[in-house]
């Protein structure tokens, strides 16, 4: 028995937008891990930045604290 060519034409379109879904689904997991490595790149030179203006000489700290 062969498929109809209706029926194979109904399961190739399953199977293409089940890869849709996983493509979507894989670029969407590729977006968050980019976007937390942004997050974890600021955060870094965030704690970068305020160790280097706690390092330098001045009234700067005090400044800050008020």
């Amino acid at each position: 028995m062969s498929e109809s060519a209706g029926d194979r034409s109904k399961s190739d379109s399953r199977k293409i937008d089940s890869l849709r879904r996983e493509r979507d689904s894989i670029r969407r997991i590729l977006e968050q891990a980019s976007m937390e490595g942004v997050k974890e790149n600021l955060e870094r030179l965030s704690e970068r930045l305020e160790r280097i203006e706690s390092e330098m000489p001045g009234d700067s700290n005090s400044q800050t604290q008020e």
